[in-house]
């Protein structure tokens, strides 16, 4: 069993995690491993207490890493953000790269070069069956269908740090714009509105709620914002003073969750304005979060190699993956397995059972055989 190992540090890989921070508008053979459980926070504003460490469970033995693998730097362009489409297969951007990616369930891998140089950053599936993405470089909005035609939108404000994107249930696509501390809103014809905030805080990632309006991190004002379709904002502090929140979305239970990257904890906030703040099982910061096809809340930590799981109660595991696996951005998938991406040219597929697999992100040029003979498969926990 690994109970150690050695640190994530391999310098091509470590500057595109920074990468990562900086884009999303912050400052500038496997063995079974351990799984640890922390109770449910209580709602109060106090800091959550320290999460108690169980002992691992009971598992089959499975060959170990080498002491001091690490993660390789990739060969080519990286994965990047992922989304699940609208053909119900998984698409990527590729990490300062003129690309977006698709990858089926089982595997198989399509690149699409884009027009006009764009570098997509974020993306969604749109309402018109298509991939919408924020090309912060280029100042715009691109679109790309499953043909591979691809169009852009520029934006009415300059150098506006355009970051997140999602697709509303007024048809729209929103938008967050970092710099300039608006939210705009796409129709599918392009016809693009900005609001600006009334109180700016660096707007990041975001995501619909149940209640038809759109919900947003304010991560250098220490906010969760709600902007209704008519434009008019409300303002959520958080509790923790120094949260930074960043990844926004709609969980199981209709509340918003989101991740708190300078605190390392994961908060949810109610429709009706109440906020609580959980610490989580390990130490480092959660980059991504998804709601899971398990019914729960699942984020990412690059640093940590691991990937926690929280219940809409609060409590938490933490699954830790191997060294030369990285987590970053993190979507749940329509076979019911959660995908990420990695920094070392990888797409991962995680079950809630324990089994991973990895995927070379480059194209697939033949067709693909059997999973158990092409691919990385480890059995990380579960029932034996």
């Amino acid at each position: 069993m690994i109970t150690q190992r050695a640190g994530f540090r391999r310098n091509a890989i470590a500057t595109m995690v920074t990468a990562i921070a900086l884009s999303l508008g912050l400052a500038p053979g496997c063995s079974i491993l351990h799984r640890r459980k922390k109770p449910a926070a209580t709602p109060s504003l106090a800091a959550n207490p320290k999460p108690t460490v169980l002992p691992s469970p009971a598992a089959s033995p499975t060959p170990a890493l080498p002491m001091g693998a690490t993660a390789a730097a990739p060969t080519g362009p990286a994965p990047f953000a992922i989304t699940l489409g609208p053909d119900r297969n998984l698409w990527f951007t590729q990490f300062r790269a003129s690309r977006i990616g698709r990858i089926t369930p089982l595997g198989e891998v399509k690149i699409y070069d884009l027009t006009s140089g764009g570098l997509p950053e974020r993306l969604v599936a749109g309402p018109d069956n298509a991939i919408w993405f924020t090309d912060p470089a280029g100042n715009r909005i691109g679109r790309l269908d499953t043909s591979g035609a691809t169009a852009y939108v520029p934006l009415p404000t300059a150098d506006s740090g355009v970051a997140g994107i999602t697709s509303a249930p007024d048809g729209n696509l929103w938008f967050t714009e970092h710099k300039a501390n608006r939210i705009g809103r796409i129709t599918p014809l392009g016809t693009v509105t900005e609001y600006v905030l009334p109180n700016g805080g660096g707007p990041a990632g975001i995501a619909p709620g149940v209640d038809g309006n759109l919900y947003f991190a304010e991560n250098s004002a220490n906010r969760i914002d709600r902007i209704a379709p008519n434009g008019r904002v409300d303002e959520f502090r958080l509790p923790d003073p120094a949260a930074v929140p960043n990844g926004v979305i709609v969980g199981p239970d209709h509340n918003i969750w989101f991740t708190e990257i300078s605190a390392h904890k994961v908060g949810r906030l109610t429709p009706a304005g109440d906020t609580t703040e959980y610490a989580l099982p390990v130490d480092g910061a959660p980059l991504s979060i998804a709601a899971g096809p398990d019914g729960n809340i699942w984020v990412t930590i690059p640093s940590d190699h691991a990937l926690c799981q929280i219940s809409t109660d609060g409590h938490s595991s933490a699954f830790f993956l191997p060294a030369t696996v990285v987590p970053t951005f993190l979507v749940g998938g329509p076979d019911g397995n959660l995908w990420f991406t990695e920094p070392t040219g990888k797409i991962g597929r995680f079950s809630t059972t324990g089994f991973l697999t990895e995927f070379s992100a480059a194209e697939t040029v033949a067709a693909p055989v059997a999973a158990d003979q092409t691919h990385n498969r480890h059995l990380l926990f579960g029932p034996h």
